[in-house]
């Protein structure tokens, strides 16, 4: 009957980039770095090392005598993916034992639901035996409280006979396929705020200075640089609220505080857009935002935006189209009619044939369609 405990901090050191420190029966570092993140590319894709100087998952499972109290060290590769319900993480690590590397598979699935619940399972192949773990996990910010049952196996299998076994086997001499539990307490903490800096005010100047002259064009490039930063800063937060479902009145809020800026705003919002060089989610923010006001004006952005490579932002792209209902918007909802992916497609065909309005003159793009504009965008 062992009950082993484990603190660990974990801070970033940059933006892809963290380094760990676990204590228990001993001091074990690790690091891990973040090389292809889902939102700019396919999945996500890291790396890491842990376990250096201390086996503290042999410790906690009690099977620290196979290696000693020192530890080389174990070094693994993973890759994650998120789709709607559930996210999928699979990983290998391999670390030295009797003079070859020991390598183990990882696989592990987790609800994606966007609540402040889920369960999970993990497994992974160790030892000739497959070692399981199932747990769930809720989160009450700034806290996440996780519990479930370790080697599940060993719950549900014993020999070849099905049941519910949570007594430890007789021969047990460590935790690995023994039926166990587990509870986690994880806590962010803030980052600190930092001091700011006392304005040290200049004694006053009494002898006379010629008046400075302010270059205009410099003046607003200055203003242009500002503007975007901010805008930058703002959608990136939007981007955070969309990413976890945060309330639809406070982004509302947000997007009509970015619109205030009247015509100078929207301009930086379309550059943003616009931009191949920014995030996918600050673009697909900055065109959501221009949607709440889209113009006839806007048509030549919609058309560049509706032939961008993102289906996000071809899909905003036919509902603002859509909203529009007027010009050459059905042509180039014609174009989205024929969209390999298929909500652009679909979300294309609905605009063309809306109840609302009666057809224009047909296009060749319109492959048989009749252009309608689309029911008013709630």
């Amino acid at each position: 009957m062992r009950h082993p405990w484990a603190v660990r901090l974990e801070t970033s050191v940059a933006s892809r980039l963290s380094m760990e420190a676990t204590l228990s029966d001993g001091i074990g570092i690790g690091t891990k770095a973040a090389l292809v993140r889902e939102a700019d590319g396919p999945l996500d894709l890291s790396l890491g090392f842990d376990e250096l100087l201390y086996p503290m998952e042999k410790q906690m499972f009690g099977d620290v005598s196979k290696s000693g109290l020192v530890s080389t060290g174990r070094a693994w590769l993973g890759a994650a993916q998120t789709w709607d319900f559930v996210r999928v993480r699979t990983a290998v690590s391999t670390e030295p034992a009797s003079g070859n590397f020991h390598v183990v598979p990882h696989l592990a699935f987790e609800t994606a639901f966007h609540l402040p619940f889920s369960v999970g399972w993990e497994a992974r192949w160790e030892e000739n035996s497959l070692r399981q773990d199932v747990g769930a996990s809720l989160e009450w910010r700034p806290f996440r409280i996780s519990g479930g049952l370790s080697e599940f196996q060993a719950w549900i299998l014993r020999g070849w006979s099905l049941g519910w076994h949570s007594a430890p086997p007789a021969d047990a001499a460590t935790g690995i396929d023994n039926p166990g539990w587990w509870i986690s307490v994880s806590l962010d903490i803030p980052s600190f705020p930092k001091k700011e800096r006392q304005e040290i005010i200049p004694p006053p100047v009494t002898e006379p200075k010629p008046a400075a002259t302010l270059d205009t064009q410099v003046l607003a490039a200055m203003t242009d640089a500002v503007r975007m930063r901010f805008l930058r800063e703002e959608l990136a937060e939007l981007a955070v609220r969309a990413r976890y479902s945060s309330s639809p009145f406070s982004m509302i809020i947000l997007r009509k505080r970015i619109l205030s800026g009247g015509p100078a705003a929207r301009m930086s919002l379309w550059k943003i857009g616009l931009d191949t060089s920014v995030q996918l989610d600050e673009r697909l923010q900055a065109v959501v935002t221009l949607s709440d006001a889209v113009t006839l004006s806007d048509t030549a952005a919609l058309e560049r935006i509706a032939r961008d490579p993102a289906p996000a932002l071809r899909l905003e792209s036919a509902v603002d189209l859509g909203h529009l209902g007027a010009g050459p918007s059905f042509r180039i909802l014609g174009q989205l009619a024929q969209d390999p992916d298929e909500a652009v497609r679909e979300t294309a065909k609905a605009s063309l044939v809306g109840p609302d309005k009666g057809p224009p003159e047909k296009t060749p793009a319109d492959n048989g369609l009749s252009e309608k504009a689309p029911p008013e965008k709630k």
